[in-house]
């Protein structure tokens, strides 16, 4: 500062300690915002993250046909842990894993069992059919999310209802089936019965050719459970085929004579469907059946084992029969 006389002075002690006060001040307040800020770049950075391991995940799931379990989990995943060095924690659904995957692993299934229950959101949203999630812990580094099939502490299979942190203190991101099935390219339907007609048949002539032994086989296509197929038939009379034609096997007990009845109206129970991986039909029509015969065909799966949620496919066929 200047004085009267012109000359330069310094500052006061009393003004040097004010200044220091302010300068202290000013760093603690620094000090004091570096916590909250560094948490905040590791929230945004494990989201990120998150997110990257999610289409990891979905990148790995549409080559091999099959989700990574949880020992696989780590080398799918972008990175094992998330920014704060913790174990990223994986949860899936044990249907859409397979150690001998095969295309309708994934893309044959109809429903998982594994629901969320989000209360990041107003009111609380249930999402189901749930193909897996991937959490963090988050700066906190308590898990405040739940699972009704036990505690989550490390990555596995799950099944029934995760209920998600209402504080959002947990980092969480979530992949649907229909969004899984989007993503690794499933099209269509999850099960279909492939034959579009039925060849005609002949009276006194062997089905569906004149080779002796031949069958005509009903094929389908996808399916969540290999192998476990099951059948149904509705068709205006309780002898859907022409007299010497056959079913292989019989759907006697499974044969429904009103329309909507193998699965719409009054649904036949899933334990009288006829258990077969195969259906076909085969035989010789006796003489004076010629005409035409109208069914409609059913298959079942066994998505659900309580058999409410199984992909069913139905297809209409003719079967004309010459003289």
């Amino acid at each position: 500062m200047e004085n009267r006389a012109g000359n330069i002075r310094g500052f006061t002690l009393v003004e040097m300690a004010l200044v220091l006060v302010v300068i202290g001040i000013v760093i603690g307040i620094g000090a004091g915002m570096i916590g909250p800020l560094t948490n905040l770049s590791k929230t945004r950075e494990t989201k990120e993250l998150l997110g990257a391991t999610v289409e990891s995940v979905n990148s790995w799931a549409a080559s091999n046909n099959s989700l990574p379990n949880a020992a696989g989990f780590t080398s799918v995943a972008k990175s094992p842990n998330d920014t704060w060095a913790r174990n990223v924690i994986y949860l899936f659904d044990n249907t859409l894993y397979a150690a001998a995957p095969t295309k309708d692993t994934i893309c044959g299934r109809k429903t998982t069992a594994l629901t969320i229950i989000n209360n990041g959101v107003s009111p609380a949203a249930a999402i189901t059919n749930v193909a897996y999630l991937v959490l963090s812990l988050g700066e906190d580094a308590q898990i405040n999310t739940t699972a009704t099939d036990g505690p989550i502490t490390i990555s596995r299979t799950a099944s029934g209802t995760i209920t998600l942190d209402p504080n959002v203190s947990d980092i969480v991101r979530w992949v649907t089936l229909d969004e899984l099935r989007s993503k690794i390219g499933c099209q269509g339907a999850q099960l279909k019965i492939v034959n579009n007609e039925l060849p005609p048949a002949t009276v006194a002539a062997q089905y569906p050719n004149a080779t002796a032994g031949s069958v005509l086989s009903i094929t389908t296509d996808g399916g969540a459970t290999p192998g476990t197929l099951r059948w149904c038939i509705e068709a205006p009379s309780a002898t859907p085929l022409p007299a010497g034609l056959v079913f292989t096997p019989a759907l006697t007990g499974a044969i429904r004579v009103a329309p909507n009845t193998c699965n719409a109206a009054n649904p036949l129970p899933e334990a009288n469907w006829i258990l077969s991986p195969t259906l076909s039909i085969s035989g010789t029509p006796i003489i004076n059946n010629q005409g035409a015969y109208n069914f409609t065909l059913y298959a079942r799966d066994n998505n659900d084992a309580s058999g409410t949620n199984d992909n069913i496919a139905s297809k209409a066929f003719v079967l004309t029969v010459n003289p």
